[in-house]
């Protein structure tokens, strides 16, 4: 069998991976000729790999995504005469791990089939519920067609009829879900390598879905899937409309790990450059419960530096440092001199500083393989009852360094996991705490992304995802504080945004550490916290089924009782979002778009006009109906404009 194979990649740093090169080493067992279509101009890291197995290299500009890449390598750079010189054609891009048997293997399987073209797997059929509906259909990450469909001059029409389809919606809805129903039409037969029926419903389509969003283990280990897809990696599952616990993907990566020959640590390469950690702490739930009574055991040079700014804390904290192990070098500074008496009083290593120096003072720890950062807190009862600066304090401490056991645990979980970089206790969830969850950024995001560009990071960072936490309290390795050298006393007080950061630009993952007996305490305390949320939201808005429900009861109220306020409404957009809400604002007068920018001259009967163009006014209320980063601009404009009533979707 002769095949030829066009692998398609993308990256927006424009670097090639070793997890693409392991897939086309794999192809290469297969395919007669491999030629890898770029959607850049050039690769700046990795170039070799691709040298190493293709046969041949395009670049090109990435005009149309995937489709816009394979069209243009069957429709120019190799050209049809090419194309039909061979029997099977494999389409295949960049967006799947794998494979975790052996390319041989999976042809093979297929072979079997009578099938005139071929996939991994496929959606579905979803028709009524309220949900746009389609046929069932193969997704496009990998096709394989053979000689009888290849050789039909139609196939060749699709391809050179294809618009580049400037939407990534576009491609999904105009050649995705279209390219196989198109040639069943047409009488060819197709098939799957994966088991994805055991899971749809004929009964009830509108049920059906993405598996491999949501449950790839089951289809990794079950369901003859042996390929994880990237993208759910960064899909939060637990805000959507079908919700479930995030359980799929760190069991797939267990699996793979523990049950196959597959390097599990080129997805972690891949994961930690090109995924904001939020993201990736959140879907693969890295937090790690240390359980008492783990051995003595350090390993590594590990150096724990404190740094004191109250009277009366001393007490405290030595209790905790009593209980290291000996072989943990200890550091204790402070601001003023007389705050490091009673620890000189104990042998211990003491430095006056400016905490404005902060940074510099942990860069200079960059030499131990594992550093732990502590702070003290006010035990007095002079601003507040002291129970509520203890309660802090030993929420830090004990998830961080509550004996030595612990610590051992903590330096385990480094050792056992490689990429893992940074480590730091819950956010606190109790008393006047409790209000810092959901504050983010809190107007610190410029000033990081200024220190992120000056210190040349390479790391996700975005004004929608701040770091999902932030703290200056953590376990880190020391080789990742390096860095800091180049920070400025000035940039302290951005110094709690940074570790996370520091951590992915090194090339490590950041997760969340407490002792068992904090996490049992702190899952106690969220589930009263949420029951206590759902009785409020009852009494307020009405029945609850799902948080989804939640989030759109809130914004509809809040969009009542904004209509209300203003006597003229505006909605800002033009897109999808704006007409869909539009619907529920009858009484808009028109819709906005930003000065310059290509408009309609109407929606459903209503003008669409200019920034510009709208009066300033008292009575004005405006709607953004944009996406979170185009909000943030709109914003700015609105209040540059003095336009300051708005609200966001």
């Amino acid at each position: 069998m002769k095949r030829l194979c066009i692998y398609l990649t993308y990256d927006k740093e424009k670097i090639v991976d070793r997890y693409i090169g392991y897939m086309l080493r794999e192809l290469r067992t297969c395919a007669d000729t491999l030629i890898v279509v770029c959607n850049e101009d050039k690769v700046i890291r990795g170039a070799e790999i691709l040298e190493k197995y293709a046969d041949e290299i395009y670049y090109r500009e990435n005009i149309g995504f995937d489709a816009g890449g394979f069209k243009e390598a069957l429709c120019g750079f190799i050209g049809w005469e090419r194309v039909l010189r061979y029997e099977e054609l494999i389409l295949a891009n960049d967006s799947f791990f794998g494979p975790f048997c052996p390319m041989k293997t999976v042809f093979g399987q297929m072979e079997a089939k009578n099938a005139d073209f071929w996939g991994l797997a496929k959606h579905g059929e979803v028709k009524g519920g309220g949900r746009r509906g389609f046929s069932e259909y193969i997704q496009t990450y990998f096709l394989v067609v053979r000689k009888t469909m290849l050789h039909d001059n139609r196939f060749r029409m699709y391809w050179e009829n294809l618009p580049f389809y400037q939407s990534f919606e576009n491609v999904i809805f105009l050649h995705e879900e279209r390219f196989t129903s198109y040639f069943a039409d047409l009488g060819y037969t197709y098939d799957v390598l994966a088991d994805i029926d055991a899971n749809n419903s004929t009964v009830n389509t509108v049920n059906n879905y993405f598996q491999y969003a949501v449950i790839s283990y089951e289809l990794i280990r079950k369901r003859g899937f042996p390929f994880l897809k990237r993208q759910p990696f960064s899909y939060n599952t637990l805000d959507g409309l079908i919700c479930q616990t995030q359980e799929n993907l760190r069991q797939s990566l267990d699996y793979i790990d523990r049950e196959t020959d597959y390097d599990v640590d080129m997805i972690w390469e891949n994961l930690i450059r090109t995924m904001n950690m939020t993201d990736l702490q959140r879907s693969l739930h890295l937090q790690y419960i240390i359980p008492s009574g783990q051995k003595l055991c350090v390993q590594g040079k590990t150096a724990l530096v404190v740094l004191v700014s109250y009277f009366g804390s001393a007490e405290y904290v030595t209790e905790y440092l009593t209980g290291l192990p000996s072989n943990i070098s200890v550091h204790i500074f402070a601001e003023r001199s007389e705050l490091l008496t009673e620890y000189q009083n104990q042998g211990l290593k003491c430095k006056k500083v400016s905490y404005d120096r902060t940074a510099e003072l942990l860069a200079d720890f960059c030499d131990y393989d594992f550093v732990c950062v502590l702070h003290d807190a006010d035990m007095s009862s002079d601003v507040s009852p002291s129970c509520v600066g203890k309660s802090y304090f030993y929420h830090v401490w004990e998830n961080l360094i509550k004996d030595g056991g612990h610590v051992c645990g903590v330096l385990a979980q480094f050792v056992r996991q490689p990429r893992l970089g940074f480590l730091a206790p819950p956010q606190p969830n109790f008393g006047k705490y409790f209000g810092e969850y959901g504050k983010g950024w809190d107007g610190a995001f410029e000033g990081v992304l200024d220190i992120v560009k000056r210190l040349g990071l390479t790391c996700r960072i975005s004004a929608q995802l701040p770091p999902f936490r932030i703290t200056d309290n953590f376990w880190i390795r020391g080789c990742i504080l390096k860095k800091l050298k180049g920070m400025k006393p000035v940039d302290s007080r951005y110094l709690p945004f940074l570790p996370i950061l520091l951590a992915q630009d090194a090339g490590f993952y950041s997760g969340i550490v407490e002792s068992a007996e904090y996490a049992s305490m702190n899952e106690v305390n969220m589930q009263h916290y949420l029951t206590r949320i759902g009785v409020l939201f009852r009494q307020r808005w009405g029945e609850l089924h799902s948080f989804q429900d939640l989030k759109e009861k809130l914004f509809f109220g809040a969009l009542e009782d904004f209509r209300k306020e203003y006597a003229r409404i505006y909605i800002y957009g033009a897109g999808e979002s704006a007409r869909r809400y539009g619907k529920l604002l009858p009484e808009a007068e028109a819709y906005i778009v930003t000065d310059g920018q290509s408009r309609p001259e109407e929606i459903e009967g209503k003008p669409v006009k200019y920034l510009s163009q709208i009066p300033i006014s008292e009575e004005c209320g405006i709607v953004l109906c944009l996406s979170e980063k185009n909000q943030g601009e709109v914003i700015a404009l609105l209040e540059k404009r003095g336009l300051s009533h708005y609200l966001c979707i």
